[in-house]
């Protein structure tokens, strides 16, 4: 029979929360002044539970004595289980034998001895702490810290080490006279951080050794000092900020000495926001910034050849858009002079939809600004207005169409162009467009096909001055995607012109199994063979180039995608294929891209042939054990660009990540490279988090 008691009030606990006993026996033994309580015995005091299999209360001494197994939860310390343990009838002090300590089912450790007291402290001796699981098939934990004693602070929410050594798979690695860690509980905590390896051909081998800071509730900082054998002393940065209403990462390092015989000063800085304002606005900025061009490239943090960073403010409702932006760009090319590149400010737009009914159709307005600065060259301001009436119609037989007509206004200003005429300049566009659609649906017993003829005939045309500054149309693009777009052009310094028509096919083909396949196809044809487009676009001529698409998905993960632009004879422009093939234990990215030469860029000049092979792999050899790899390779010269492999082997107390890069080509002060990167985490004692450069 389970029995409950509460003790009263002076002889157990204290008079406002006394004691709870719950046990299937109680006895009370008036003489000796102790209850003896047996059988599934449970002690609740203070958010404190006690279970064991019997205690003795003894109201003279003012102890608890309790016989194992038992275990105690506290929710100051942790959970205890011990085979014997006397306490204060308040259950704060006492002294534990053979007992073992869990922290919020991370970290346990085992000790001879564990002496609580003060409701603060608890003290433990010869001590094993590790946050791997301890069992007789694994009896040698993965890692493990010995200590002489050990001292858990409630209040502080640290826990000390004397005397530690650290061991990895049983062998000791590190003998530590006197360390602190957080309180696993603590989720932020200011202190050391694990320390990260890498090496270089460039600046030898380094160590990386984090301090965190926490700075308050919502804001913390990690500072990093970089060394290497070749002298370079490189400080890291990085610090984070919550507000109600939005966030801020910044991440910065500074070269002291760059150890490669440069100015020091060397440097990078990175930074995102995100806000939310009101009336739906949301704003956001990233910053991305370095002191010179190989700076990220020789101390591993980017390879990218551009930096942007801009500023935006945006609101997005049913019935309107707003944007405003400000962008700048940081050429890291040997062949760009960043006092050419344009700063962008302001890029402004709104567009607005006005719904005319059923048979009115729709109405869209819309307003922009773009203007370009340089520190030498062009200076561009361009402002526009544009407005279209569309409409749609479903006629017999399933056809559907649409008609859509509207124009564009224009005005130009530009400075320090000689090419360019001073003062204010117009230009107008009038556009019209019908479009037939005749989607047909077949069930055939098991799959599911549609096929959907698509042909669209438009007219537009530019008149005033036609021949302004280009700053976002450079390099128009021909695929699927824009095959039935109104402007191929990427921006709006240049708009399509002429009579056209776009036809194209597209299908879809859906099959119970649970594979999908779909393809488009199609080409332009122009009423004139302009010179609009550049040959190497595929648009030029009276014929356009064919654009195809074939896309397939498998239920196993698999997915393929190929983009393909070639002419009448099957030469081929441009072919772009993709795999990728995700399950449990393997992550797959392939792909090829094929550019051919192209003499007839205007913007970039000549370009050689592209003609690239990638893939970028993992898999999971073991539940704890990954391998992984990457090569990019050049097939027209026959060279590797770019190759790597990796090791990570973790579980529910370690990670271990091996890493191996090496990149084949080389720019200025910055020759091919191999990289060496490695990084351990123990669950319990801290981790950082990584910074991505962008590109």
């Amino acid at each position: 029979m389970l029995l409950g008691l509460t003790a009263p009030a002076g002889q157990v606990g204290s008079e406002d929360t006394p004691v709870t006993l719950l046990a299937d026996s109680i006895t009370y033994d008036a003489e000796t002044e102790t209850i003896t309580a047996t059988g599934s015995v449970e002690v609740l005091y203070e958010g404190r539970v006690l279970r064991a299999r019997s205690i003795v209360y003894d109201a003279a001494a003012g102890e608890i004595r309790a016989d194992g197994p038992l275990s105690i939860a506290d929710p100051d310390s942790g959970t205890f289980l011990a085979e014997e343990a006397i306490f204060t009838e308040d259950l704060e002090a006492g002294l534990i034998a053979g007992a073992r300590l869990l922290i919020d089912s991370r970290l346990q450790m085992a000790s001879t001895s564990i002496r609580r007291s003060g409701g603060r402290y608890t003290t433990l001796n010869r001590t094993t702490a590790s946050s791997c699981t301890i069992c007789a098939e694994n009896p040698t934990p993965t890692w493990a810290l010995r200590a002489s004693r050990v001292v858990q602070d409630d209040v502080a929410r640290r826990i000390y080490f004397e005397n530690a050594t650290f061991e990895a798979f049983g062998l000791p690695i590190a003998y530590i006279p006197r360390m602190s860690i957080p309180d696993p509980r603590e989720r932020r905590a200011s202190g050391l951080l694990l320390p990260e390896y890498q090496s270089s051909d460039i600046y030898g081998v380094g160590i990386k050794v984090p301090y965190y800071f926490v700075l308050g509730p919502y804001s913390d900082a990690t500072v990093t000092p970089f060394l290497t054998t070749r002298g370079s002393v490189l400080f890291e940065g990085e610090y984070r900020r919550r507000f109600a209403s939005g966030e801020v990462d910044f991440f910065g390092v500074l070269a002291v000495d760059d150890g490669l015989g440069d100015d020091s000063g060397r440097g990078a800085l990175s930074g995102v926001g995100e806000f939310s304002l009101r009336d739906g606005f949301v704003s956001d900025f990233e910053l991305n910034i370095t002191s010179d061009r190989t700076f990220l490239q020789q101390f591993d943090y980017s390879d990218a050849d551009r930096l942007t960073s801009f500023a935006r403010l945006q609101r997005t409702r049913t019935v309107d858009y707003f944007g405003l932006e400000t962008r700048a760009v940081q050429s890291l090319r040997e062949d760009e002079d960043n006092a050419t590149v344009p700063f962008i400010l302001p890029d402004f737009v709104y567009r607005r939809g006005l719904d005319l009914g059923p048979a009115g159709g729709r109405l869209n307005l819309a307003a922009d600004t773009l203007g370009v600065v340089r520190e030498e060259g062009r200076d561009m301001l361009r402002a526009g207005a544009r407005g279209g009436w569309t409409a749609s119609w479903r006629l017999p037989r399933g056809l559907l169409a649409s008609a859509s007509a509207g124009g564009a206004l224009e005005f130009y200003s530009v400075r320090d162009d000689p090419s360019q005429p001073e003062g204010l300049r117009l230009r107008t566009t009038p556009a019209a467009q019908v479009e037939l659609r005749w989607p047909f649906l077949r069930n055939a017993g098991r799959a599911l096909h549609t096929v959907e003829p698509i042909a669209q005939v438009i007219y537009s045309e530019n008149f005033g001055y036609t021949d302004n500054p280009n700053e976002d149309s450079q390099l128009p693009e021909f695929d699927e995607t824009n095959l039935f777009a109104f402007n191929r052009y990427p921006g709006l310094d240049r708009i399509e012109s002429g009579l056209r028509a776009n036809l194209g096919l597209t299908y879809q083909r859906w099959d119970p199994a649970g594979w999908t396949l779909g393809v488009t196809a199609g080409r332009v044809l122009r009423a004139d063979a302009e010179d609009e487009f550049a040959e190497g676009t595929g648009l030029a001529g009276r014929w356009s180039d064919y654009v195809g698409s074939l896309s397939a998905e498998f239920d196993g993960g698999l997915s393929l995608a190929n983009r393909a632009l070639f002419d009448d004879s099957l030469t081929f422009r441009r072919n772009e294929f993709a795999m990728l093939y995700d399950t449990e234990r393997t992550d797959l990215a392939a792909a090829y891209i094929f550019f051919a030469e192209d003499n007839t860029n205007q913007i970039l000049g000549p370009q050689p042939e592209t003609n690239e092979f990638s893939v970028d792999a993992s898999y999971r050899v073991r539940p704890n054990w990954e391998v992984s790899g990457l090569w990019r390779y050049n097939v027209t010269t026959g060279e590797n660009l770019r190759a790597g492999a990796g090791l990570r082997y973790g579980n529910e107390c370690i990670e271990l990540d091996l890493s191996v890069t090496r990149r084949f080509t080389s720019s200025e002060d910055v020759p091919p490279t191999t990289s060496v990167g490695f990084k351990v985490r123990l669950a319990a004692l801290g981790d950082n988090e990584d910074w991505d450069w962008p590109g």
